[in-house]
């Protein structure tokens, strides 16, 4: 499944980056990638489905990645994750080292929202993250309720996911995310 090996790639780059990082981190700054990349360019780098949980947002997919979900990962997928990431202890993982990978599956616009997240977000700590991401509206749902894509593109105040980029740009990726070009 293209979709979970995306998210794989995703996770390597960042563990690549910023050394080992326990389960709720990588899903806050995969969360925050995707956020950063649909405001910018119309979509999200995983594709993945996202539900409001007790500490922020997780993308379904990612957590089956991250948990080792035999129903929702195929073998050849576990393969691929465990060539490249190795688990530490339960919830912390760390990049394998000398692993050369081409990253096939990420665009230069998947590597350049990887890299301002973790340039922006990769020295906070999980809590911080949750609290952090807490501020979004759609972090504001009900726990276990689905965060529309459209939700995703919204913004807070000082919010360095949308610095620089004028209100028109993000109107524009909401067309490009709906299709609705009128």
């Amino acid at each position: 499944m293209i979709i979970n090996t995306t998210i794989i790639e995703s996770l390597y780059y960042i563990l690549q980056k910023i050394g080992e990082a326990d389960k709720i981190k990588l899903v806050k700054l995969i969360y925050l990638a995707d956020k950063y990349h649909l405001i910018r360019y119309g979509r999200t780098i995983t594709n993945d489905d996202y539900y409001a949980m007790e500490y922020g947002p997780v993308g379904t997919t990612l957590k089956d990645v991250l948990s080792y979900d035999s129903s929702n990962i195929s073998e050849h997928e576990k393969k691929y994750f465990s060539e490249l990431i190795e688990r530490k202890e339960a919830y912390t993982f760390q990049a394998k080292k000398d692993v050369n990978i081409s990253f096939d599956m990420l665009s230069e616009t998947d590597k350049e929202a990887l890299n301002f997240v973790i340039e922006h977000f990769g020295r906070m700590n999980s809590w911080q993250l949750s609290k952090y991401t807490h501020q979004y509206p759609e972090c504001s749902l009900p726990e276990r309720k689905r965060i529309e894509p459209i939700e995703l593109l919204s913004t807070i105040k000082d919010d360095p996911l949308t610095s620089g980029i004028p209100e028109n740009h993000v109107k524009e990726s909401e067309k490009i995310l709906t299709g609705n070009f009128d």
